[in-house]
Parts: C-alpha cells; sequence; structure tokens
C-alpha cells in the first residue's frame, strides 16, 4: 500500500514539478516521506522494495523511465537511499520511531494533519514558479511552511528532542546520500560530475530533506497505530 502511495505521489511530482534540466526529478519530492516511514515501519529489505518500486513506477508512469539512469535514480536512490538506509540507522542508533511523542494523534485527525501540512509545503514549493527566485532559494519557502505548519497543526506532538534531533540527522544523510546517487545517475546520462552536483543535486537534497522532514513527523503521528497493530518491524 506504501508503494501505491510513493507511485502516486511520485507521479503527481515529476509530472508537475520536475527539474527543466534534469529528466525526472522532481523540485519537491513529497515521497521521501512515505520512503523514510516505510524503511521505519516494515524494515530495510521491505522498506526498499517499496521506496525503490514506488519511485520507479512513478518514473515510468510520468516520463516513461525505465533505463538505467532511471534505475539509479529512482529504486536505488528512492529504495536504498531513502528508505533501506533510514531503516538501517534508526535501528544502529536505537531512535524510537515514535519519537517520544506522548500525545500523538488519533488516526483521522492525523491524516487530516498530514495531508494539510503536505498541501502547504507542496504549495509553498510551487509558488516559487510565480515569484520566480532563482536556484536554491527556491527551497527556502517551503522549509518554512514545513516548521511553520508543523509548530501550529503537530504542537500538541510534544516530541522527545533528542529523539527528533537524531531522527533529523539520519534523514538528512539519508537525502545527501540520494542526491549523490542521483548526481551519479545524472552523470551516467551525460552531465559532468561536477554539474551534476549542483544540479540536480543540491536541488535534490533540499527537496529530499524538506519532504523527509514531514516524514518524521507521520512517524511521530502513528508509529505507536501501526505497531499496535503488529504492522511495524521492530
Amino acid at each position: 500500500m506504501i508503494a501505491v502511495f510513493i507511485t502516486l505521489i511520485g507521479y503527481v511530482a515529476m509530472t508537475v514539478g520536475s527539474s527543466p534540466t534534469v529528466k525526472g526529478a522532481s523540485f519537491i519530492w513529497l515521497p521521501a516521506a512515505l520512503q523514510l516511514v516505510a524503511g521505519v515501519w516494515l524494515g530495510p529489505w521491505l522498506g526498499l522494495l517499496a521506496g525503490g518500486l514506488g519511485a520507479y513506477a512513478a518514473g515510468i508512469l510520468a516520463y516513461g523511465g525505465w533505463g538505467i539512469v532511471d534505475i539509479i535514480m529512482n529504486p536505488i536512490a528512492g529504495g536504498v537511499a531513502n528508505a533501506m538506509l533510514p531503516a538501517i540507522l534508526f535501528r544502529m542508533y536505537r531512535v524510537d520511531p515514535t519519537l517520544g511523542a506522548q500525545r500523538p494523534a488519533d488516526v483521522l485527525s492525523g491524516v487530516v494533519k498530514a495531508v494539510v501540512l503536505a498541501i502547504i509545503v507542496l504549495a509553498a514549493g510551487y509558488l516559487n514558479r510565480f515569484l520566480q527566485w532563482s536556484g536554491q532559494w527556491g527551497f527556502i519557502l517551503p522549509l518554512i511552511a514545513l516548521f511553520v505548519g508543523a509548530r501550529v497543526l503537530l504542537g500538541g506532538l510534544a516530541l522527545n528532542k533528542a529523539s527528533f534531533l537524531a531522527a533529523v540527522g539520519i534523514a538528512v544523510v539519508s537525502c545527501a546520500a540520494s542526491a549523490l546517487i542521483g548526481a551519479i545517475g545524472a552523470t551516467v546520462g551525460g552531465k559532468p560530475f561536477a554539474a551534476a552536483l549542483v544540479d540536480p543535486g543540491i536541488g535534490w537534497f533540499i527537496g529530499d530533506t524538506i519532504s523527509a522532514f514531514l516524514g518524521l513527523y507521520l512517524l511521530a503521528m502513528f508509529t505507536q497505530r501501526v505497531r499496535a497493530a503488529g504492522i511495524v518491524a521492530s
């Protein structure tokens, strides 16, 4: 089911917000939130399958991307870096996926808040099309929207600061690895590596990181529920 959501959201992201210079690279890659969640909840291998195959299917639907470059940028970057790596690091450093949330939202309320927050972040990202902010400045609005929106909508979660900071570090490392793999994919596609590190590398990293932070809030809201349902791998 998570793979299906990654496919659908990824298709929209690639279709509406794709990079003008690199096929399939998205301005704001919201599926990174679900890829992180899939890895932490399902474990490294099932997370890899859900995150990687979901991203690969999204690329095929959005632009017919099924070649070697697309395999590097979607199932490898999306599955290995965005899903499998967080799963490993959460377990290695014993980070509780609830992030210490004492009052996690009920499922319906949490879903509504998560969807509203995702829409706010996505809308802030696409607002740059009208403001025409150049380069990486276009990611400032989504970042502000994420943290302000999370503060307003999810303030009642009362996260444990140490757990949350550890999870943020894991998200940043995972997204950096994903961006590096994406740059390698662009290089295989014919772009010089130094140029690929800048575009799509920097934008890939920032866009994935913003979305992965949303994934952390999803973990805090829903991990107790899915753990009680026997879905969480550990």
